[in-house]
């Protein structure tokens, strides 16, 4: 029997770069001038290639249907983290409709990934800052772990694990691993 790839689900702004804060509440880079990432996300990202994930970078992109954003400036930012990261796959949705199946907390895209890389999702991982990333982990049974940027919003609950940093998240499923 062929065995499954093990996954690491990752939202992108907020998780593996800055988010820009309006009134307590995190917004996405429109430019690549402000498409920063968080100290360490390179050398953990490479951890986890090591301990055989696959990296795949789940992301709601409205701002693109908003027109705030080209999908050239888009393009550059994943560019820039593909060099930075080597993730293996990236699934957007640009939909302002929250009844889109593709849009978090939607599990469209999780399961076009989950499909299209042969995951294991129990052996797998969602690591995101919203709730919305919590509940979209959930609808596919997928554990998660929250990143807890202290937005004014309502948090999730029913993830394995809250932090403060993809850092942390990455050292615990490390040491889940070995046991």
């Amino acid at each position: 029997m062929v065995k499954k790839n093990k996954a690491i689900f990752l939202d992108r702004d907020g998780v593996l770069n800055k988010v820009l804060i309006k009134n307590k509440k995190g917004y996405a880079p429109l430019n690549i001038k402000e498409f920063k990432l968080y100290k360490g996300v390179e050398s953990y990202c490479k951890i986890i290639k090591k301990l055989n994930y696959i990296i795949i970078i789940i992301t709601n992109q409205p701002d693109i249907a908003r027109k705030k954003i080209t999908n050239n400036q888009m393009q550059k930012m994943h560019i820039y983290l593909k060099k930075k990261i080597n993730y293996d796959d990236i699934y957007i949705c640009t939909s302002l409709s929250k009844k889109n199946y593709y849009r978090k907390p939607n599990p469209g895209m999780l399961k076009k990934a989950i499909k299209n890389h042969d995951i294991d999702i129990k052996s797998s991982f969602f690591i995101g800052d919203r709730k919305l990333d919590i509940d979209c982990a959930k609808k596919v049974k997928c554990k998660s772990i929250f990143i807890d940027r202290n937005y004014k919003e309502k948090k999730p609950k029913g993830q394995i694990f809250t932090t403060n940093s993809l850092n942390n998240a990455i050292k615990y499923i490390i040491k889940n691993e070995k046991n």
